[in-house]
Formats: structure tokens, C-alpha cells, sequence
């Protein structure tokens, strides 16, 4: 569960977030939308403790963000909007990497990759990050964020300039992630996307929630 209460985020001159309170429950996709500078980003990276809040707390599974930011790492995988990988790697390289990071066994490493390629549909057939397409690269970054086997997904604009074969893929594979026990927050600009996949939807206008519920609760 994540628990927000008057969460604020000041940066000079500007207010990105201000005093929003908020509950996200286990197992849900929540979507977050709203123009740009509405506070999205900041949101997103202040629930990966990437960003501290000027004021208010948060929660997340019982961690306090703002006192333990570092702990935080361990529960979650963070996708950015854009897929900044080591281009010189291969994408098992990659991937062994980062499980090395977090502390997992040469086998985990191994297996975790094998499975996730497969749930992907990725074949990275020994070529390095650099030759990869776009869709390529996001799938290896999603990836990369699943590895450890994170509770919490924070997707910022997960299909940001895919085509429109790749983002149907990755939109569907992100729909089924609550079946695993995972709790997914997105942010996007597709509102087709964000009806077809989110249980939820927090739109957010100058940093304020302006309203949050279902699809069909937000339409009526």
C-alpha cells in the first residue's frame, strides 16, 4: 500500500506538487495523467525516492520515503521516459549487471533474464544495446526493472515513442503484472492506453489532484 499525506514538492519559483493526499492499494495499475508540468514526473520520482518532498510524508509498504529513500530501492523498479542504457553491453551483460547490484546469484541472474527475454518477446541474439530498435531498448529497460522481482512499478510514459505494434505488447504485459502481486503506477499520455489497462486514474492539474476513481467513475 502507498500512503500520501499533503505531500508537497517546491522547487524555485514553482510549486510541482501541492499537498496532495492519496492511497494506492496492493495490486492495482494506477494511471496518472495530466498536461505537462502537472507535477507527473515528480510525482513518479518522488515515490522512487529519487526526489524528497518539500514537506507532507509517504509511505510505501509500511517505509517511510522520506526518512529512508535508500530502503525504498529494494521494493520497487523504476522505468524513466527514456530508456538510457549502456549501449556497449549486451543485453544479458546488462541485465547481469544490475542483479549483480542487487545481490542476486549468478543462477538467478541467469534464470530471471532467460524468462523475462521470453515474456518480452525479446531476442537479443548477441547484438550490443547500441543496435537494438527503440522498442528493443524499452523492453530491455523493463526488464531490467522487473529483475529483482519488485513489489511496485513506477512507469513513467512506458510506451513513450514506440510503434503502435510494440506499445500494444508492452501494455498488455504491464496489464497482467497485478496477477504476479505487482502494484503499478504509470503516468502516460495515451488516454486509450490508460482506460485499457488502469483499475484507477489520479489526474493531476498544476500539482493538484483534481480527480481520481475509475474510468467509469471519472466519466460519470
Amino acid at each position: 500500500m502507498i500512503q500520501a499525506e499533503a505531500l508537497s514538492k517546491e522547487y524555485p519559483g514553482v510549486r510541482a506538487l501541492d499537498r496532495i493526499s492519496f492511497t494506492f492499494n496492493e495490486r492495482e495499475v494506477i494511471g496518472v495523467i495530466g498536461h505537462n508540468g502537472a507535477g507527473k514526473t515528480t510525482l513518479l520520482k518522488i515515490l522512487a525516492g529519487l526526489v524528497t518532498p518539500t514537506s507532507g510524508s509517504l509511505r510505501v509498504q509500511g517505509i517511510d520515503v522520506g526518512a529512508d529513500p535508500h530502503r525504498i530501492k529494494e521494493v520497487i523498479g523504476y522505468l524513466p521516459e527514456e530508456s538510457r542504457l549502456y549501449e556497449t553491453m549486451r543485453a544479458d551483460a546488462y541485465l547481469s549487471f544490475f542483479g549483480e547490484i542487487y545481490g542476486l546469484t549468478s543462477r538467478q541472474i541467469r534464470e530471471r533474464s532467460d524468462a523475462l527475454f521470453t515474456a518480452l518477446d525479446l531476442q537479443p541474439d548477441g547484438k550490443r544495446l547500441a543496435e537494438f530498435s527503440k522498442g528493443m531498448k524499452r523492453k530491455v529497460a523493463i526488464a531490467r526493472s522487473l529483475l529483482h522481482d519488485p513489489s511496485l512499478l513506477i512507469y513513467d510514459e512506458p510506451t513513450s515513442g514506440l510503434d503502435p505494434m510494440t506499445s500494444r505488447f508492452i501494455i498488455s504485459y504491464l496489464r497482467h503484472l497485478p496477477e504476479k502481486g505487482k502494484t503499478v503506477v504509470l503516468s502516460a499520455h495515451n488516454l486509450t492506453q490508460v482506460e485499457a489497462i488502469c483499475d484507477r486514474v489520479m489526474i493531476l492539474r498544476r500539482g493538484q489532484i483534481v480527480a481520481m476513481g475509475s474510468m467509469h467513475e471519472l466519466r460519470r
